[in-house]
């Protein structure tokens, strides 16, 4: 978010997972060291990686942020099978294109944009009846793969993240294949129904691991706000242990914590989807290690909690830090050489970028979680630029923060206020759009679209940020046009808070990977022209990726209209190198 000395408080959150002593934790030099051996041995191996192993040891170099060749090799490889109009898979089919597909997303999805295309179809075209994924050259009778399931998902979130849209009724089937198939222990097996894998059909840590990952990653799609591991460890904790935490994003925000879940259109997340979720976690919680000897993939177990625990949002499962102690673990079995052999099938390529790729917490990364509402107490939050710079004017009540002087008048008198004269509290109009999300009735607030779209054209750019945020929550696709075109507003604000919004619209938290705030990473004494560069290709790229996915996107009454051909001549314009904010 935008720098300001806007103070804010919220309710620190204990995990109840975290009891008990932990390892003791590497640390970040010695993590780094790791990170950069490693990745520096996957370089030597370039001639014995082949298939989707080449993918997964690209992918680990590049997370390490090396500058390598062979990462381009792997990549142009990856291109030289997405010609014409298919996907051409290597003989490890999902496998393959599910990392094919993150490593193109994350290194560049505009330019990837149609091989991206072609594996989202692909994957798409594999997917089971039933919801599930498998080997294509098994009998179409079986029930699934836990773990090719796994990597499914990976590569069509990849494609998400790239503006590319999966249709919500394929993540709903990826829920459902988890209802259906767990183990009556709350765990998952490899193969649900059958007696091969390692443990015959039943459940397996690393197979648990990788089910609740998938079942985040559907979840992610359909409301991207809803965490019931971590709301669950924040409805039992303590309440006395306040700490400060600057805001993430946004005017306003409230996430609801025990109601019931939000849908996205035609998809819900039911309860026995969040009862099995939680069962699954539990039985993790029981049995985690810190060397998992179940399966000969030992290290792939690594890369697998890594992506669970960071789409869960949990720093703790079962009393441990999973990541400190997987991490010293892991830093202690390093050879000389940089390579890791944890007995697992082709040992030094596997383990090797699989450890990376844990270290570097590759997914963590993706998520930064900066897109998810700051969350404390029983569920509301208010981002900094809500709050008045004097908080002697509000309270807290139950976790939340209140007027203390509640707002008069109804949520379309004090809009046609800020409309006619702008001379009522923006404070007010703010707290009264926070009651009306938190309460759960917004058709008020969809009543107020047309009075909230003139407000985006008001002077004052505070006012238009909270037109913007209103929108955005609104729910109403329809609204979602006057979003892309306040990305090109004068005020960074409501350019960053136009981002909030479709993010929040789309249900695409993570908004394509693009930065919530283009300055957040710059030094303090960074100078104007660094911050201008800096903003300008931020901007550029918000633009183009946002009106992709719009125009992708878009209801169908609104194509052709004039704002779609008006926007296209600007992604031209911007394309021919033109200025992105005109």
């Amino acid at each position: 978010m935008m720098k300001n000395s806007t103070a804010i408080c919220w309710l620190a959150v204990l995990s109840v997972f975290h009891f008990g002593m932990t390892a003791q934790a590497a640390t970040t030099p010695e993590i780094r060291a790791a990170i950069s051996k490693g990745a520096a041995h996957l370089e030597t191996l370039s001639e014995k990686a082949h298939g989707p192993i080449k993918a997964l040891y690209a992918l680990a170099i590049y997370k390490a942020d090396r500058q390598s060749a062979v990462v381009d090799e792997v990549v142009h490889d990856i291109l030289d099978r997405c010609q014409g109009d298919a996907y051409k898979p290597t003989p490890e089919h999902i496998y393959a294109a599910g990392v094919e597909a993150t490593l193109l997303a994350d290194k560049d999805p505009e330019k990837y944009r149609r091989p991206l295309e072609l594996i989202r179809d692909y994957i798409v075209g594999q997917q089971q009846a039933n919801g599930g994924w498998n080997y294509p050259s098994r009998d179409a009778g079986k029930s699934g793969d836990t773990s090719v399931i796994q990597y499914a998902c990976l590569g069509l979130w990849a494609c998400e993240r790239a503006a590319i849209p999966v249709k919500p009724e394929v993540w709903g089937k990826v829920l459902e294949w988890h209802n259906r198939y767990k183990n009556q222990d709350g765990g998952f097996p490899y193969f649900p129904g059958e007696s091969e894998g390692a443990l015959k059909g039943d459940s397996e840590l690393t197979m648990t691991v990788n089910a609740v990952g998938s079942m985040h990653i559907a979840m992610l799609h359909i409301n991207p706000t809803f965490l019931p591991l971590k709301d669950n460890s924040r409805s039992l904790a303590k309440k006395d242990d306040p700490e400060e935490e600057k805001p993430k994003f946004g005017v306003l925000e409230q996430v609801q914590i025990d109601a019931p879940v939000e849908k996205a259109p035609d998809v819900t997340i039911s309860p026995s989807t969040v009862d099995t979720l939680r069962r699954a976690f539990g039985y993790l919680s029981a049995r985690f290690t810190t060397e998992n000897k179940e399966t000969l993939h030992r290290a792939y177990y690594y890369y697998s909690l890594e992506r669970m625990a960071s789409l869960a949002d949990v720093e703790s499962i079962g009393g441990h830090k999973w990541y400190d102690e997987c991490a010293q673990y892991l830093i202690n079995k390093q050879n000389a050489d940089g390579s890791w052999n944890l007995q697992g099938y082709q040992a030094q390529i596997y383990d090797t970028a699989f450890a990376v790729l844990f270290l570097t917490r590759s997914t963590g990364k993706i998520l930064k979680r900066v897109d998810k509402p700051d969350q404390f107490g029983d569920g509301t939050l208010i981002g900094g630029r809500g709050l008045p710079d004097d908080l002697a004017g509000v309270e807290m009540q139950g976790g939340r923060v209140k007027m203390k002087d509640k707002p008069s008048g109804s949520l379309e008198e004090l809009l046609a206020s800020l409309q006619s004269s702008g001379e009522i509290s923006l404070d007010d109009v703010q707290n009264q759009l926070v009651e009306q999300i938190q309460l759960g009735d917004r058709n008020e607030l969809i009543g107020q679209k047309d009075q909230l779209i003139k407000l985006i054209q008001h002077p004052s750019a505070e006012i238009r940020r909270t037109a913007v945020w209103a929108l955005g929550r609104s729910n109403d696709f329809s609204a979602a046009k006057y979003l892309i075109d306040a990305l090109s507003d004068q005020d960074l604000g409501v350019i960053i808070e136009a981002r909030s919004a479709l993010c929040w619209l789309a249900r695409k938290p993570t908004g394509f990977g693009l930065a919530p705030d283009p300055l957040e990473d710059l030094p303090d004494n960074a100078t104007d022209q660094q911050k201008k560069d800096a903003i300008s290709s931020w901007h550029k790229d918000l633009v183009v990726t946002w009106g992709n996915w719009y125009l992708d996107n878009r209801p169908f009454a609104d194509r052709g209209d004039d704002f779609e051909a008006n926007f296209r001549a600007k992604l031209e314009r911007i394309r021919l190198g033109g200025d992105s904010r005109l």
